[in-house]
């Protein structure tokens, strides 16, 4: 009872293998343009489903732009290590080292130099860079690399920086060796 018709006609010989495979195949055939027909059919316009959809894309969008800033934000980061590591100038402690202030987002910070170090620092030929909490001196070309990809972290000294006209105290220059 569990033999399909097609089984029943082979039993009893009325039809033949190769003509019920043909008639399988065809079966198929028919059966795949069937659901290829559904899945073409024009379905009607749903308006809510479209502002969704909408909705979904500009969301996406958004979310990629975010992961792409996220992204590029960690590269330069990681860029400005690289160059602070690679380039900064050694300062070995020792017993003639001087401190050298600068000011930093309102505060006065200093670290300490050697007097060669001073003199380089104050000729411009040595620039300080906020990396993580941590001021580290490198050299000025350096220095401008990194502030292409992050202003911030550069310190500006005050010989570096363009006077303001409306500065009334412009025309009283301190003095860089200044020690405090």
């Amino acid at each position: 009872m569990g033999n399909s018709l097609q089984d029943q006609l082979l039993k009893a010989g009325l039809v033949d293998k190769s003509k019920a495979s043909k008639t399988r195949q065809q079966q198929k055939k028919q059966a795949r343009q069937q659901r290829n027909v559904k899945g073409d059919a024009a379905a009607p316009v749903d308006p809510q489903r479209q502002r969704e959809q909408a909705e979904k894309l500009a969301r996406d969008r958004e979310l990629n732009e975010q992961r792409n800033e996220a992204r590029r934000q960690r590269e330069i980061a990681a860029q400005v290590k690289q160059l602070v590591i690679n380039n900064r100038h050694p300062r070995p402690a020792s017993d003639d080292d001087q401190p050298f202030y600068f000011e930093n987002k309102g505060k006065i910070k200093r670290i300490h130099v050697s007097p060669q170090t001073h003199r380089l620092i104050t000729a411009g030929k040595l620039v300080i860079v906020n990396y993580n909490g941590v001021f580290e001196l490198v050299p000025a070309d350096t220095g401008e690399k990194i502030r292409q990809r992050n202003p911030s972290l550069v310190i500006d000294l005050p010989g570096e920086k363009p006077a303001d006209a409306d500065d009334p105290y412009a025309a009283y220059q301190v003095p860089d060796d200044l020690t405090w």
